[in-house]
């Protein structure tokens, strides 16, 4: 971007949920919830869906059993038995995939065995888990069809604590991953998150990347809790940047009191937004860290919601699952980490958490608003070749956009094209076409958009052929 004039602010997006459960637990394997600890794909046709199963008979410890759904138009799922060797009865739509916290993203690059890539938690301890494994960790698989998976390695490729999401990037060419882990700030464990990478067949070393500030105490406090960390982020490649969907977890007291591990444990999880400019850059949240999703949005899923992965296109609009959990996180613990068998009982009984989606027009989370009037600039950098600009925008009745390309004969706010109503990608025209020419002796392209009344949410440049 480059500057502002006038009444200029930032403005965030409005996701719309889906009311009711798409997908629940009712079955032996998956009895007692399903989450969308996990991934939805759209692959041609079909909706693809790895998530969280808790089994009927659910132990109380962490479950690393992956259940696999599919669905014509990712509204009305089925569960389709898969014969996967050594992982289901006559019921089973298991995978043996066997991560907590499941993330799967196909790699372009990948052939054979190796077309689908796996993220997820898993250990000796968890409910599912492969007899083999030496220790707990973040660990990789890859797969041939999504549902048969072998292990990258026999050993964790990251250490730590539970919650994982990863994704392709089509932008930077490249999986990202990820991934919490706790760290101290102002004496306390802060869950935060760091990211990883999948390069030419490789995964990188993670680095820390976002990580609870006081800011995020005063957004829990404000809103009646203790403070606040991160439990999850998922996330959306947006050309060469990414969007974060943070999962906001607000602590209610008490913390627990195990020295060195005085973390939140009981509270609820919302969503906000954050983003990354560039690979590596610095995470920003969005202006005051609005909540794009409540945690009670819904009445059954007043104790928090969690988000898959990455959101899907849908024809106009992106939607992003998320599982709503009927009560709050800890609910059946006490202050040390100790089960209580009568709430797992009750909370089993009830539904540890069921899955839908959020929805939300396409490409617009972050935008740009004049009220009355102002301009934004664009810095479009170098272009090669003519290239048109396609605006993803709104106006009120009596709004308007006038584009002009900055120091281009022809190009002016006199003899721009009013953009008018609302589009997700009509071009910036004027009287004799939409080209914009690269300049004479090279330099930068700036496009700068006069704004009535109107809010601008993105923009694509692309050649014209």
């Amino acid at each position: 971007m480059g500057g502002f004039t006038g009444k200029v602010s930032a403005v965030q997006g409005r996701a719309t949920l889906h009311e009711e459960p798409v997908l629940v637990g009712d079955s032996k394997v998956d009895g007692a919830g399903a989450s969308i600890y996990g991934t939805v794909l759209r692959e041609g046709g079909t909706y693809r869906m790895w998530y969280q199963a808790w089994p009927k008979n659910w132990p109380g410890s962490d479950t690393t059993l992956v259940g696999y759904a599919e669905s014509d138009d990712g509204i009305e799922w089925r569960k389709p038995r898969l014969d996967v060797p050594d992982t289901n009865g006559p019921e089973g739509n298991l995978t043996n995939l066997g991560f907590h916290s499941p993330s799967v993203f196909l790699d372009p690059g990948g052939t054979g065995h190796y077309r689908y890539r796996a993220t997820g938690f898993t250990g000796p301890d968890h409910v599912g888990a492969r007899a083999t494994l030496p220790t707990r960790g973040y660990y990789t698989a890859h797969s041939a069809d999504g549902l048969d998976w072998e292990l990258d390695s026999g050993a964790p490729a990251w250490p730590g604590a539970d919650v994982i999401t990863s994704i392709y990037h089509p932008g930077q060419g490249r999986g990202v991953v990820a991934l919490k882990r706790s760290v101290l700030y102002r004496s306390l464990r802060r869950r935060s998150i760091w990211n990883a990478g999948f390069v030419d067949g490789r995964w990188t070393p993670e680095s820390r990347a976002l990580v609870p500030d006081d800011f995020d105490d005063v957004a829990a406090i404000t809103r009646g809790y203790a403070g606040g960390d991160y439990y999850g982020m998922g996330m959306q490649a947006a050309r060469g940047s990414t969007v974060g969907f943070v999962w906001q977890f607000r602590h209610t007291l008490p913390r627990t009191p195990t020295p060195g591990w005085e973390s939140g444990i009981f509270g609820t999880v919302g969503v906000t937004l954050a983003f990354q400019e560039g690979a590596g850059d610095c995470w920003q949240h969005a202006p005051g860290r609005r909540d794009f999703i409540p945690h009670d949005a819904l009445p059954w899923a007043e104790g928090g919601v969690y988000t898959a992965s990455c959101p899907i296109e849908c024809g106009d609009e992106h939607r992003l699952y998320l599982c709503g959990a009927r009560h709050s996180h800890g609910w059946y613990l006490d202050s040390s980490w100790k089960r209580l068998d009568r709430r797992k009982n009750e909370l089993m009984e009830e539904g540890l958490a069921w899955i839908t989606f959020a929805r939300w027009p396409k490409w617009r989370l972050f935008g740009f608003r004049a009220d009355p009037d102002g301009t934004i600039e664009i810095r479009l950098g170098k272009i090669g070749a003519p290239s048109r600009v396609r605006l993803n925008y709104e106006c009120d009745p009596s709004g308007s956009i006038r584009p002009e390309v900055v120091g281009a004969a022809g190009r002016s706010v006199a003899d721009s094209d009013p953009l008018t109503g609302s589009s997700s990608g009509r071009p910036a025209s004027w009287r004799d076409g939409e080209n914009i020419m690269p300049p004479e002796g090279g330099g930068e392209v700036t496009i700068r958009l006069h704004l009535e009344r109107a809010t601008v949410w993105a923009f694509d440049l692309e050649p014209i052929r």
